[in-house]
C-alpha cells in the first residue's frame, strides 16, 4: 500500500507550514520525518531517506518502522515540486494476527495522512 502526493519545497528547502513534516537535504540525500497522532499508538515519528539520482528519488532502506519515499524533483521558479510516492515499512508479522494489525495499521496511517495533507497549502494529493 502506498500513496502519492506532490510537496513544494521553497528556496533553502523550506516545505508548507503547519505540515508534521521536517526535511533536510544532506548532499544528495532528502532525509526526514513525519510526525503522526496515530490512535492506537499515539503519536509516531517515521523517518526516511531518499538519494536524489538526477530528478529521481530513490529511497534508501532503514530498519522498520519507517517511510520509504521515492519519486521525481522537478525545479520550479518557486523551488522544487516533489512528486512522492510514500510507503510504509512495518516489520514483518510473525503470526497472522501481527500482519492483520500492521494492516490496520497502514490504512489508519494512509488515511491520516491523506486527511492532513488536504488541509495543508503548497501540497496535493
Amino acid at each position: 500500500m502506498s500513496a502519492g502526493f506532490q510537496l513544494l519545497l521553497g528556496p533553502g528547502g523550506a516545505g508548507p507550514e503547519g505540515l508534521p513534516l521536517e526535511l533536510s537535504w544532506d548532499g544528495g540525500v532528502l532525509k526526514g520525518v513525519l510526525r503522526q497522532e496515530n490512535p492506537v499508538l499515539g503519536e509516531i515519528r517515521l523517518a526516511f531517506q531518499s538519494r536524489l539520482e538526477g530528478l529521481r528519488l530513490r529511497p534508501l532502506p532503514l530498519p522498520p518502522p519507517c517511510l520509504e519515499v521515492g519519486g521525481e524533483v522537478q525545479p520550479q521558479r518557486e523551488g522544487l515540486l516533489l512528486k512522492l510516492e510514500v510507503a510504509l515499512a512495518l516489520p514483518e508479522g510473525k503470526s497472522w494476527g501481527e500482519r492483520a494489525f500492521f494492516r490496520l495499521l497502514q490504512a489508519v496511517f494512509f488515511h491520516a495522512l491523506e486527511k492532513t495533507l488536504s488541509q495543508q497549502r503548497g501540497v496535493g494529493v
